[in-house]
């Protein structure tokens, strides 16, 4: 029997359909028509916009590579935080507090979001990706799975990234099935409309520019650009000692 245990002051909306254990912390807010799978936790004072979903397993079809664990771990949304309207959030989440996931939103299944995060409207987060806190998200990026993007970081609008270089022959399974997405260190900018190809490292502080296509490493505190992305110079040396101060960091703390 499914345990539900709901805050006497949280407020729900109607037509809220519960399939697994839930748990409603004090000052909750839930819209219309939501759905909860599995087993989620809400902290205290989230709201929860109409038409989300949220704990979704991953279903299998029979006709994808990848394996799929569909058990029922915890979907955990912290506190003050406010889930949009129509996202779907599948289960084994851990998400911070004050965490801002925009309307249309989809994250995956095992995906960590730090505090102060924001994932933009209609972003999509696939399998396994790690978000730090305070990290921006904006809207329609592709993240894909097993992708780290460290704190501080800010995506934007459009940007896409891919976790696999050898999908020719893996999407056969002529090759052991083997994704690892980009890593994005911590205070990098990716520009509007980029592209991340799988398993290069973004360095601290690095800017893409908008458009680029990023196949190579990219050394820390340096701007690339174009198609393929090649090096056009330094970060602004006022604006790199601007963010550590801010962050009361010297350079011996980011290298």
């Amino acid at each position: 029997m499914p345990k539900r245990e709901i805050h006497s002051s949280a407020r729900l909306g109607d037509n809220i359909a519960i399939y697994g254990d839930l748990t409603v912390s004090a000052g909750v807010e839930i819209g219309a028509n939501v759905v909860f799978y599995n087993s989620v936790v809400i902290g205290e004072n989230t709201k929860v916009l109409s038409g989300a979903v949220i704990g979704r397993e991953p279903i299998r079809a029979g006709t994808t590579n990848r394996p799929v664990d569909s058990g029922d771990a915890t979907a955990q949304i912290g506190a003050d935080c406010v889930i949009g309207a129509n996202a779907v959030l599948y289960t084994g989440l851990e998400i911070g507090d004050r965490v801002m996931i925009g309307d249309l939103a989809s994250i995956r299944e095992g995906c960590r979001l730090g505090e102060e995060s924001v994932v933009g409207r209609g972003v999509l987060m696939m399998y396994d990706s790690v978000v730090g806190a305070r990290s921006r998200i904006i809207d329609g990026a592709i993240i894909t799975g097993n992708m780290a993007i460290e704190s501080d970081v800010f995506i934007g609008p459009g940007v896409s990234s891919v976790n696999d270089n050898d999908v020719y022959l893996m999407r056969f399974g002529l090759l052991p099935f083997d994704t690892r997405g980009p890593v994005v260190r911590r205070f990098a900018l990716i520009g509007t409309g980029a592209m991340l190809a799988a398993k290069i490292e973004i360095g601290t502080g690095a800017i893409v520019a908008p458009g680029a296509v990023a196949v190579n490493d990219v050394p820390p505190w340096t701007i690339v650009a174009g198609v393929p992305a090649r090096e056009l110079g330094p970060v602004d040396e006022a604006a790199r000692r601007s963010i550590l101060q801010r962050f009361g960091l010297s350079e011996s703390d980011v290298e």
